[in-house]
Formats: C-alpha cells, structure tokens, sequence
C-alpha cells in the first residue's frame, strides 16, 4: 500500500472492520506512515475516549482467537501438526473452553465412525502439552506468517500505549496476566482480530449507533466502535463476527464457495444416449446436514435411477441400490465426513441405455458439507433464535439461501433499516459470483 488510507479506512482500522487482506496492509502503512499514523491516534482517541486498553506480553493472549478449524482438527488428531504450530494450538486450548469442547466432540465423532467403519484413524484422545516454551515461538517469530501478523498487531500496541498516556496517564498498563484489571483488550494474533464487542450498554450517544434492531429476542445496537448490546447468550466469536458485519455492512464469501465451482470430470463416461436431466439439490452449495437429501428431476420413460457420492478425490463414498422411477430423491444412509467436500452423480436407465447427470461435458455437481466446528456453532445460535446472529452465520459459512432467509426475517421486523437490506444485498453478490 503506497497511497495514504483514506478517512473511512483509518476509521474501520481503529474498529478493526477490514478485510484480512487490507487490514494487514494497512496496519503495515500505518507503522510506517507518519501522516497516517497520527491520524490513526487521533481517530483511536475520538473512538475510545477515557476507556482503559490493557494488554499482556503472555502468548496466552496473542493466542486467545486462534481458535481450531476442522483441518486443524483432523492434523491435531492425527498428530501431523509441525512444532510452531503445535505449540500455538496448545497456548490457545489452554485458554479457550469451547475449543477443548471441539476437540473432545471430534475424537469422540471419530472414535464412533471408527468403530462403525471398523478402521483406526490413530489418537482418539488428545492431552496439551503442559510445557510449553514460552521463548521458543517467540525467537521462531520470522519463520512463519502468523508471527508477522502478530508482530504488526505488536506495532499497534505500542501506538495504543502512546494513545493511553496521552489520554489518562494515571491509568496503569498492566504486563502481567494475573493483574490485569477488567477493560477493552486488543489482540493481533491470528486470525485478525474482529471489532472489541462488550455485552454492556454504550454510554454512547445515539448518533455513533451503526444499527438499532429488533430481533427475536429482543433489540440488538451495534455503535460505530463495534460494541455489541443484547444477544448476550451468543458465544463471544459469533459476537465478534456479528459486529464485524455490521461495520462493514456486508457478507465475507466464504473460501469453501470458490471451491465449489464446477470442473469437467471424465468419471461419468460419454454423452452418447438420450437427452439429459437436472439435479437439483445439493449444487455448489454448503449443506448443514452430514446426511443430505439428494433430489434431481423426473425423466420420461425412465425405468430406475441410481444415486453415486465422490469424495474430492473422485472415490466412491455412497451409493443407492436401484430406485424405482417414480422416486426422484435419496438420502444418503450414513453420515458423510464433515468439513469436506463431494460430488454426486445419478443414472438412469432408459430404454436399456445410461443416461448420466451430469454429463461428462458437465462440470462436476460438488457440494460442502458443514464442519464439525460450525456444526456445533449453529446448534448454540439456533437455540438463542437470533435472525441476525444465525444470518451472519449461515453467510459467513457459505449457506447463503438460509442466510438471506434469516436476514429476510430481519427485514420484516425492521422494515426501516438499511442494514439487514444492504446484508442481503451482499448475499446475492456473493450468489452471483459462485
């Protein structure tokens, strides 16, 4: 980044509503830029005000929302994580309850489908290391990405330590871990941190309020600093993420949906043969059930139908027996592996001839299933029946028609409010890119 941020970017730097990406590089500008650094105190100050900021040197804290996706999980499992990485993922189980619960779920899950396939997968147990070399990560900090990411938030630390003696210098910044009094705390482990969301109410006036709506379960405010009032049952992740689409008004595409994009596959054969017919569901989609319901169109003088699933690799993982042609669904009688991706394939016999969907000039017809971290994510959020928590979910997993459905939802009970609107808005952008 050459060019100076913008007034909007050092407002959105400050409440921590950028993209990775330009996060990262306009964290890296303001290091280095003067011009753009003062204006980020300032714009800090304005923001904050006489709030405390206290921080502490422990990898406990720069850890603390490096929370474990399903790939973290299976390499945790499986005992292939390297050194750095693994100490990492040990600091962040220390502190963090509802990943140690995700750990225990998913060997628990693996240990189950191991008895069932009759297979072993390896450890179905997993202890963290008790000690861990505090120096060690830290000396190591050039050789990886996630420790550059750390070091700039490091940067920004100091920048805020300067804020706070500006603002208050009675008011004591703490080092140490076990003396940290209560206050707003900035991490800049990895992933980027999310906008700071406190459950209590803003003393904030109400022109600093981003949105002010009714939800199932009552009002919900989000201010222009990313605080959070209401839906104080939803774990603090989904808070943050919450916040985050609410300052930045739109809908992160998920990474699983640019993989889902379609590629010719020569697994189904020739095009010879009568005309073809459609799937219907699932198609490039993330689906929340490990146990979907395959549906595709009926086709004329069809005598049976036959339903095969691929794994990424193109290997058989389900198949039907042959269907009657009057059905025109199937699900799958065991649950497929989460956090994974598929494709699927029907026959149909017409006169003693296969008819293929897709055909083979098709791309293939792929689909996600939810991971087992998401999966338990959605079944805490459903039970809190928040239309704005559950769409920031479903949006930021890659479920886009429950996403716009809730958000859907949201509109109606806040007909006069821009946000939920400008939030389907970006789910259909995000629809019409898939």
């Amino acid at each position: 980044m050459t060019d100076h941020l913008s007034t909007l970017q050092i407002e959105k730097l400050c409440a921590k509503a950028l993209p990775e990406a330009e996060f990262v590089a306009a964290s890296v500008h303001t290091a280095k830029c003067r011009s753009c650094n003062q204006l980020f105190i300032e714009e800090l100050k304005r923001q904050r005000g006489p709030i405390p900021f206290t921080f502490t040197l422990d990898p406990e804290f720069w850890f603390r929302d490096a929370h474990l996706d399903f790939d973290l999980l299976v390499a945790l499992a499986d005992k292939t994580l390297d050194e750095e990485m693994e100490e990492i993922v040990n600091i962040h189980l220390k502190t963090c309850e509802t990943c140690r619960e995700d750990v225990r779920s998913f060997l628990a899950n693996r240990e189950a489908t191991a008895r069932e396939m009759k297979v072993a997968y390896g450890p179905t147990y997993y202890d963290p290391s008790e000690e861990i070399v505090r120096a060690s990560w830290w000396e190591r900090s050039h050789r990886r990405a996630v420790y550059a990411v750390a070091a700039i938030g490091l940067m920004a630390v100091v920048v805020l330590i300067g804020v706070i003696a500006l603002n208050k210098r009675s008011v004591p910044i703490e080092a140490r871990k076990e003396d940290q009094p209560a206050g707003v705390e900035q991490s800049p482990g990895h992933p980027p941190p999310a906008p700071n969301v406190v459950s209590s109410p803003s003393n904030l006036g109400d022109s600093a309020k981003v949105a002010v709506l009714k939800d199932a379960g009552g009002e919900v405010t989000i201010d222009k600093n990313g605080r959070l009032t209401g839906l104080d049952e939803i774990p603090e992740k989904s808070r943050h993420y919450i916040a985050q689409a609410a300052l930045s008004e739109r809908i992160e595409r998920a990474d699983v949906l640019r993989r889902l994009s379609g590629e010719q596959s020569g697994l189904r054969g020739n095009d010879d043969g009568p005309q073809g017919f459609n799937l219907l569901y699932p198609i490039r989609k993330v689906v929340s059930e490990d146990r979907p319901v395959f549906r595709w169109e009926s086709l004329p003088d069809v005598s049976s139908y036959q339903v095969y699933v691929l794994n990424a690799d193109g290997n058989q993982v389900s198949q039907s027996e042959e269907l009657p042609s009057t059905q025109t669904q199937w699900k799958a009688p065991g649950p497929l592996r989460r956090g994974q991706i598929f494709s699927w394939v029907v026959t149909a016999m017409v006169d003693g001839k296969k008819v293929i969907s897709p055909s083979a000039s098709a791309p293939e017809m792929k689909f996600a299933v939810l991971s087992t971290t998401d999966a338990h994510e959605l079944m805490r959020l459903r039970k809190s029946n928040s239309h704005l928590a559950l769409g920031v979910f479903y949006g930021r997993a890659g479920l886009l028609d429950e996403a716009e459905r809730e958000f859907q939802n949201l509109i109606k009970l806040n007909p006069d409010s821009e946000l939920p609107k400008k939030l389907v808005q970006s789910v259909r952008a995000i629809r019409k890119g898939t």
